[in-house]
Order: C-alpha cells, then sequence, then structure tokens
C-alpha cells in the first residue's frame, strides 16, 4: 500500500527528489507522493520491429529508426514529440499534447495529417498517459493503485523468493497490470500490461531520480521496440510547453461513404472510417479496383459501393501497390470466381503469409508492363522495384491521364503541398522513363493531386535538399 505526503509548497527541487525515496520497510514497498506539477522529460533514441511493413515482400518485419521526446507531468499532462523513418525515406513527425480531459495531435511535416488537429476523447488520453507511464518506472509506481503481492516461488519448492517481489496492480487508466521488483534496491525490472512486457536495466539518478536508461518492449515474446533513454527532471513545466503550436485547424468532416467521380468511369472512394481511400475503373464489362485498405470490415463496404456504383460489371482485377498491411488487409472481401489480384514481384509471398493461401492462391504478379482490358478503356500496370516496397505497382489511365499510386506521393487532405520524399522522385522517373502523359495523381492518403501539384512538389524537395542533406 503507497503512503501519501503532502510537500510544502516552494520546496526545492533537490528535496522533492530526495523525497521520492522507494522504500522497504516490513516486506511491502512505499513511495511518497510527488507534487502534481513535479515532471520528467525522457529523450529517446530508439528501433520499432514493424510487421507487414517491410521494404521487400521476403521480410516480415521492417526495422524502423524511432525518436521521441516525452514529457510526463504527475497530474496527467503530457507532450509527446515522434519522428520515424520507414522504407524509401519517409519521415513521420508527429506533436501530441494531453491531460485528463482529451489529447490532441497535430502533423509536424503537415503531409499525412495536413494542417488538422487530431483530437480523441479522455478515455484514450488517461489510456495513452498510462502507457507512456510504463517508460517511467517511478511515475508508474506512483501512480499504481489497489496493489497487491503475488508470491514468487523461491530457489527452493514453498520458500518465498528471497530476491524478487511480485505486484499486481491498476495502471493511471485503471486497467490490471503487474510488476516484478529486485528486493535489495525496490528497482522495478519489468512490468507487464495486457499482452505487452516492459523490461528496465541500467538505471541511473537524475537529480536523484532513478529511471531506466534501456527499455525493451515485447509483444508476448516478440520484441517490439527497443528504446535508450537519457532523462531530465523539473519541479515545474511552463504551462504554455503543452500548446499546439499556431497554424493548424480543427479536424473537418469528411462526409460519409461515398463513390466521387474524378474522371469519366473513374471514381475514387472518400468518407472511409480509416481514412483511405481505394479507386476504382470501370469498363464496360469490367471493374479494376485500386488497393484494398485497411480490413474485411471496410473493403466489404466498399465492395457494395462499388457494385452499387457500376452494376452489372465484374470484379476483374484488384490491383495491390505493395503488399503492405495497411493497403491490402481488405482484399479477402473481393474473393469471388475468377477475380485476379495483381502484386509485384515476390508480392504472393507477403499476401499468403498476411492473408492466406486462399487469398494468395489468386495471385498474378507483374513483373514487366502489363494491359487490363475492362471494356472500352484500357488501364496499364507498371511495376517498379520502389526503395519503399519491391513489389510497387503503379496503374495508368491512357485515356484520362491518371496515375493510381500508393504511398509514392502524398498530399493532405487540407493543407499546403509538401516536398516529395525519395519515393516521389521514384516516381516521376517511372513518368519520365515511359514518358506518361498525366493530368491527375490518386493516392490512398489525402487528396488527388493535380499534375502541376506533383510538379510543385518535386521543386519543394530540390529547393529543400541541402537541408534535408544535414539531418
Amino acid at each position: 500500500m503507497f503512503t501519501s505526503q503532502v510537500l510544502p509548497p516552494g520546496l526545492p527541487l533537490s528535496a522533492i527528489l530526495a523525497s521520492i525515496c522507494i522504500l522497504l520497510a516490513s516486506g511491502s514497498t512505499q513511495a511518497q507522493t510527488m507534487p502534481p506539477n513535479f515532471a520528467v522529460t525522457l529523450d529517446m533514441q530508439g528501433t520499432r520491429l514493424a510487421s507487414h511493413q517491410a521494404a521487400t515482400p521476403q521480410n516480415a518485419v521492417q526495422e524502423i529508426k524511432l525518436k521521441q521526446q516525452l514529457i510526463l507531468q504527475k497530474d496527467g499532462h503530457f507532450r509527446s514529440v515522434s519522428e520515424s523513418v520507414w522504407p524509401g525515406n519517409i519521415k513521420f513527425h508527429f506533436l501530441s499534447s494531453g491531460n485528463r480531459d482529451g489529447v490532441a495531435t497535430v502533423d509536424l511535416l503537415q503531409w499525412r495529417q495536413g494542417v488538422e488537429i487530431e483530437r480523441e476523447d479522455a478515455t484514450k488520453s488517461r489510456n495513452a498517459y498510462a502507457d507512456y507511464l510504463f517508460l517511467s518506472p517511478a511515475l508508474l509506481l506512483e501512480h499504481a493503485s489497489n496493489r497487491q503481492p503475488i508470491k514468487l516461488p523461491g530457489k527452493l519448492s514453498g520458500q518465498e523468493n528471497e530476491e524478487l517481489e511480485q505486484w499486481s496492480f491498476n495502471d493511471a487508466a485503471g486497467r490490471p497490470a503487474s510488476m516484478i521488483m529486485e528486493r535489495s534496491s525496490s528497482t522495478v525490472l519489468s512490468a507487464k500490461s495486457a499482452n505487452f512486457t516492459y523490461e528496465y536495466a541500467d538505471y541511473r539518478a537524475a537529480e536523484n531520480f532513478k529511471q531506466a536508461q534501456k527499455i525493451i518492449i515485447k509483444n508476448g515474446d516478440k520484441l517490439v521496440v527497443q528504446w535508450t533513454i537519457n532523462t531530465q527532471v523539473a519541479d515545474h513545466i511552463d504551462a504554455h510547453t503543452f500548446d499546439l503550436p499556431a497554424g493548424y485547424i480543427e479536424q473537418q468532416d469528411k462526409g460519409t461513404l461515398r463513390a466521387t467521380m474524378i474522371a469519366p468511369g473513374t471514381y475514387r472512394v472518400d468518407g472511409s472510417e480509416s481514412g483511405y481511400h481505394s479507386s476504382f475503373s470501370v469498363g464496360t464489362h469490367s471493374v479494376a479496383i485500386y488497393d484494398a485498405p485497411v480490413s474485411i470490415a471496410e473493403g466489404s463496404k466498399i465492395r457494395a459501393l462499388i457494385e452499387q456504383t457500376a452494376p452489372g460489371r465484374k470484379l476483374a482485377y484488384i490491383v495491390l501497390s505493395h503488399t503492405h498491411k495497411d493497403h491490402i488487409a481488405g482484399t479477402p472481401a473481393y474473393m469471388q470466381e475468377g477475380i485476379q489480384i495483381l502484386t509485384g514481384k515476390d508480392g504472393r509471398l507477403a499476401v499468403q503469409r498476411q492473408l492466406g493461401e486462399d487469398v494468395a492462391s489468386k495471385v498474378s504478379e507483374v513483373s514487366a508492363p502489363r494491359e487490363l482490358d475492362l471494356g472500352g478503356r484500357s488501364i496499364r500496370i507498371y511495376p517498379m522495384a520502389s526503395s519503399h516496397a519491391s513489389d510497387m505497382l503503379v496503374a495508368y489511365d491512357e485515356g484520362y491521364q491518371i496515375i493510381f499510386q500508393g504511398d509514392l506521393y502524398y498530399l493532405p487532405e487540407i493543407g499546403p503541398v509538401p516536398p516529395v520524399f525519395d519515393v516521389g522522385m521514384e516516381l516521376d522517373s517511372l513518368i519520365r522513363q515511359h514518358q506518361l502523359q498525366v493530368q491527375q495523381l490518386v493516392g490512398v492518403h489525402g487528396r488527388s493531386g493535380t499534375w502541376q501539384e506533383f510538379k510543385q512538389a518535386l521543386e519543394l524537395r530540390m529547393a529543400a535538399r541541402p537541408a534535408m542533406g544535414k539531418t
């Protein structure tokens, strides 16, 4: 059971930290309460093993470089600035700020979310704060409630473990969890929440505040994230630290699920729950569908929409831009006799691994340009070994000069044109190589773009190149 002690206002930081000691008393661990405005800043660098996001279909996981600064205040305020780099040098950079009432997230690069603020409710914010506390064992202890000992067996049968003690508790969101501590030092060695296990090592003292500098996170027995952490502590944080930067707007209503015509017989699916966009081309007898995100449930709704929009046409082709799971997870919803699933080279391996043999049996790999006859409309498929995914496919409708692609070129739903990543330059090379005339570029994320916007994005990249080379 924890004991609480109200610390006098204005107490110097050294005294506050000295009072955050973990004591062993009569076989139970006690912690004195930190003041509400006490804050820990964790500067973290590490790697994540991301499932089904590899640069090649042969690999099930991809190592992703991570960087994050996390500020955790005792009263429930938090601020996270996260960076990650994905295959193709695609960079994410988000800022989230939350408290007990909710959390808001903005895209600092403004390419994925644009200038819209994504807000989530109090429950999700409290869950996020509780999750973050597992990265700071001392704060985790401070927020733990309903602690109960769990007997750990010793070296001899029937004896209690003399070196370690285990506790069950409820975390800051009221969810069940457990931890194992070293008796002699009262150091938390590991903690478990749902399927996730956190392993702590290399404790250092920052102003007498003990913090693990190495944390390994596992989902079951699978390694997920490894962090190396530097720590700073403060007796208070300026309230404006938790403000969002200027220039962002509230999230706009995207409407209900619908097929938006972007050219005669060519549609983009808008208003999905996930925010992803499938597209499809309709001929006199057949339909080609571009990508199948993000789940069977969403795929089923989109299939019904396509059949309503193009009644009597055969669903002949699903063109998977690449076999990352968020782009293919809805594919089983389209399974029927005669349908072909088109992937790039070795894409069948990834489809089979993620979706099973029944779906993989429909796969036809495209290793050279291929023509699809939809009846009165021809779609050309170009394979490319992109640095984002080696099994990348790009579809081209010559009649209306439309490119269909996934993850090669991004425009936010609402926001300015951002510079392209490396993969955008790869797309430009493919367009030049095949001398394609392009008016529109349709993607899975964000709004469709014009050729003029694509050229602007390329120019922005070239202008930013010296600065980008320094990062």
